[in-house]
């Protein structure tokens, strides 16, 4: 944070690939890195809707930045709008890859007939999903968690469809991400466990779980194997990286 805001969409990108995640919107606890405070300028100028040109841009960027294949954006991190890195996404993605790979998940009747939606139609915006499913702006919202969640859907910008502001369009995060599936090199809760200990510098076995939805169990014993294996320290249930471990990134 003390650096410059981030003022484009390549800064934007450069920002999310260098943490690997991060939320749209932080909290007043800091827990996690957020693009609108990398992006916060209090000296921007104020728009007619009444925010600032910062916010404008912070907003563009979550729509625009993954039809270009440059991150991820859904509900994800703590069900909370986030945003991953393309490697951080192929990292914590734990299924196929393959365009239909959501017909082996545990979904809603709601969220299997969306992600059939998307699989047939392609990419929709939300304004249609509500009128086909006779969805309400909560089952929406319900929607886009559940499946945000299993990372099977991203933010695909958006679509000026029908009265009021543009509609969020969904795809499928596997179409977007993973043309090649068998080009990929994960997913890989520990690598992807080195990356978000190289972002927060140290952290708690429950802030990793929490983070990214895994059991306490699974989580203690994954950093406990790093230890031993000489890739992370811990002290006083802190788990850091070790000073001599390569690092993470690709």
């Amino acid at each position: 944070m003390d650096q410059p805001p981030l003022r484009t969409a390549d800064e934007a990108a450069e920002y999310i690939e260098d943490l690997g995640f991060c939320l749209l919107f932080g909290d007043k606890a800091a827990s996690l890195p957020s693009l609108r405070e990398a992006g916060r300028d209090d000296e921007a100028k104020l728009l007619p809707a009444g925010w600032g040109e910062d916010l404008e841009l912070v907003w563009t960027w979550k729509d625009m930045l993954p039809t270009e294949q440059r991150a991820w954006c859904g509900r994800f991190l703590g069900g909370r709008q986030s945003l991953l890195s393309p490697r951080m996404t192929d990292l914590l993605y734990p299924h196929a890859g393959e365009p239909d790979d959501f017909q082996d998940v545990a979904l809603s009747p709601e969220g299997k007939r969306v992600a059939e939606h998307l699989l047939l139609e392609g990419p929709t915006s939300m304004r249609v999903v509500r009128e086909a499913f006779g969805l309400d702006s909560k089952g929406a919202q319900k929607i886009l968690t559940e499946l945000g969640r299993e990372l099977l859907i991203t933010n695909f910008g958006t679509r000026q469809d029908g009265p009021g502001w543009p509609s969020c369009v969904i795809e499928l995060t596997s179409r977007v991400f993973f043309d090649s599936p068998g080009a990929r090199k994960g997913p890989s809760r520990k690598d992807a466990a080195l990356v978000f200990l190289d972002t927060m510098v140290e952290a708690t076995p429950r802030e990793l779980a929490r983070t990214f939805r895994w059991t306490a169990k699974d989580t203690s014993a994954l950093l406990d194997g790093l230890v031993r294996g000489g890739q992370v320290e811990s002290e006083d249930r802190y788990y850091r990286l070790s000073a001599d471990a390569p690092g993470p990134r690709p």
